[in-house]
């Protein structure tokens, strides 16, 4: 069964990404910017159950939120991994 597109609030953004210092994981992935009035959305997938979203009050700030959750994301998958691994031993 294929899965529906969601819908992302407001309108895309353009923006340029080589303007301005941002975190390594953005410059790597380049996530869309959406505004929807005065938020602004960053988001890697349009599916839902396995997009990657940030919100904050300008671009950048979308940005880095959606930087810091691929970093917890990264991070709680790592001490899941280690979790699991020690339960094996």
């Amino acid at each position: 069964m294929k899965q529906q597109a969601r819908t992302i609030p407001g309108k895309l953004v353009d923006f340029d990404y080589n303007r301005y210092r941002l975190p390594t994981f953005v410059m790597q992935f380049k996530p869309s910017v959406y505004q929807d009035g005065d938020c602004y959305y960053a988001v890697l997938s349009f599916e839902e159950e396995h997009d990657l979203s940030g919100l904050g009050t300008s671009p950048e700030d979308a940005l880095i939120d959606w930087n810091d959750k691929v970093c917890e994301m990264l991070a709680l998958s790592g001490a899941l991994r280690t979790s699991l691994s020690a339960k094996n031993k």
